[in-house]
């Protein structure tokens, strides 16, 4: 079994009153590739 190197449960994102993101979970293991994909404006780089 991998190591987990990055576990995320309930990401909310929100602008304002838009919300962006809405209750996202996931979970990245060792030797895993991830790519995050979206429209412009869709709250990729949110930090």
């Amino acid at each position: 079994m991998s190591k987990t190197l990055l576990k995320v449960s309930g990401l909310k994102v929100a602008y304002g009153g838009i919300q962006a993101v809405k209750g996202v979970d996931f979970e990245v293991r060792e030797g895993e590739l991830v790519s995050l994909i979206g429209s412009n404006g869709a709250g990729k780089t949110t930090s």
